[in-house]
């Protein structure tokens, strides 16, 4: 018997930044479209993974220019290896879209527009940030967000040091320690105290440690999670960007 074959988008993403969250993303992505399609079906994906190293000095430097130039040319790698769609498995990256946007022909799907999506469709409009230093701080990813019909709240000086230290010093080293998901709660706490009507989880590996049944009457808004769904109705062909 002849196999037909399933007919599928290529999903190109654009990782390690950092490692723990590409592994979340390829398994998220393939794991929603089996389970959409079932028997043995999976994404298919064209998979670019960069070397951390350069990133983390991107950023710690405030090396923005270069690092868009850096991940342009990984974008273009992707496309050349026949993605459909691009999707940067980061938020911290996003900061340099433009870049990738500019050298590529193939649509680039923005973390921060489907996260937005998601707020607007709780009704919402006033949520807490959790994220690199740069995320949080960043007049850039306030903005994005406000382009799309959404404030953001940002924890204390105090608590963004420590957030990003956490991410930096352990979560992208593959630690996940009791304590630091202890902080991370008590963090969510005060900005829901202050006014946030929900919290984005605004680092693709804060999932690590937090989730929705943390906070069951408040809204987590895991942007790794609405990315990957995005990807896989694209995959699919169920929606458009």
């Amino acid at each position: 018997m002849t196999h037909t074959i399933v007919p599928m988008k290529t999903i190109g993403l654009l990782g390690g930044m950092s490692t723990e969250a590409t592994r979340e993303y390829y398994l998220l992505i393939n794991e929603g479209v089996n389970r959409i399609k079932g028997e043995h079906n999976v994404a298919e994906l064209v998979v670019c993974s960069v070397n951390f190293q350069n990133i983390e000095r991107f950023v710690r430097n405030g090396q923005w220019e270069e690092a868009g130039a850096y991940l342009a040319q990984k974008a273009c790698q992707l496309e050349s290896g026949g993605a459909d769609y691009l999707f940067l498995a980061t938020n911290t990256m996003h900061k340099v879209r433009d870049a990738i946007k500019a050298a590529i022909s193939i649509p680039f799907v923005d973390i921060f527009e489907v996260t937005a999506d998601a707020i607007r469709g709780r009704g919402l409009a006033r949520v807490g940030m959790l994220g690199t230093y740069p995320v949080m701080t960043d007049a850039f990813y306030l903005e994005a967000y406000r382009d799309c019909g959404v404030r953001i709240m940002s924890p204390t000086e105090e608590e963004m040091r420590e957030v990003y230290r956490i991410i930096f010093g352990e979560m992208c080293h593959h630690q996940f320690l009791p304590e630091s998901r202890q902080y991370f709660l008590d963090v969510i706490r005060s900005l829901k105290k202050n006014g946030a009507e929900g919290v984005v989880l605004g680092c693709t590996e804060i999932k690590m440690l937090i989730n929705q049944s943390d906070f069951p009457d408040s809204p987590i808004f895991d942007t790794t999670a609405l990315h990957c769904e995005k990807a896989v109705g694209l995959c699919l062909g169920l929606e458009a960007v």
